[in-house]
């Protein structure tokens, strides 16, 4: 065969690249953490937007007359009702949803600013993408422990990809943590059907596979880290 032969079926069976979704950073408005996460993306070729996040303490009494702070407590046994900083980081992620809604995006990536990621997090997403069934609606890189489907993907950097099984309906299970995600456009509506009343911590929204009967997939181990606490939850508590 020709070389030229060659290169050109090479070419053709080689798997087409994939490009990352949107990714939206959610920060408060100012906060000098933005210089640090943009500088870690940035150094990896990384494109990314912020999202201007929900200070919980700005809120109006009239607004947090409608939070409904002991929700949380009876469903999930949570040992304290919502909290002014959860409240925000709460709002924050809903209006990343409503956002993707709005402007009818098919699916993007969420990261908190305190979110530490692997270096190799690009190509881990793309062979992530690659193998991931159409059925998907969330994919969680940074977590807590859940219970998964027997079957597992092998990507890139000896990860596995996993299914998630959603809890039995009166379960308290929860995937913790809303560090970093992949949302997709039928999984951030399903996602609003129980937003409001704000009643729950954002990772109970994305974690409460029983409520929300979300298709939910992961990273496993998790290919994304929390760092310090996001400073929209390191807020005092304080209702006037």
């Amino acid at each position: 065969m020709k070389i030229n032969s060659f290169i050109k079926l090479f070419s053709l069976e080689s798997p087409m690249k994939i490009e990352l979704p949107k990714i939206f950073i959610i920060s408060l408005k100012n906060s000098p953490r933005r210089d640090v996460i943009a500088q870690r993306f940035n150094a990896l070729g990384i494109k990314f937007e912020f999202f201007d996040a929900i200070y919980g303490k700005d809120l109006s009494q009239e607004e947090l007359s409608k939070i409904d702070r002991e929700f949380a407590v009876k469903r999930f046994s949570t040992k304290k009702p919502l909290t002014l900083g959860e409240i925000g980081c709460a709002l924050s992620h809903i209006a990343v949803y409503e956002h993707i809604l709005k402007n009818n995006i098919e699916q993007a990536i969420i990261f908190e600013d305190d979110a530490i990621i692997h270096h190799e997090f690009k190509k881990i997403v793309e062979e992530t993408l690659s193998k991931v069934p159409s059925r998907r609606e969330i994919i969680f890189f940074e977590h807590g422990k859940a219970k998964s489907w027997f079957c597992k993907r092998s990507i890139h950097e000896g990860y596995k990809l996993v299914r998630y099984r959603s809890p039995s309906k009166n379960s308290k299970r929860c995937i913790f943590r809303t560090t970093s995600y992949l949302i997709t456009l039928s999984g951030a509506k399903k996602l609003l059907n129980h937003a409001y009343p704000v009643r729950m911590p954002s990772d109970y929204l994305t974690g409460g596979l029983q409520i929300t009967q979300i298709n939910a997939y992961g990273i496993e181990p998790p290919c994304v880290f929390c760092g310090v606490d996001s400073e929209i939850n390191a807020i005092e508590d304080r209702y006037n």
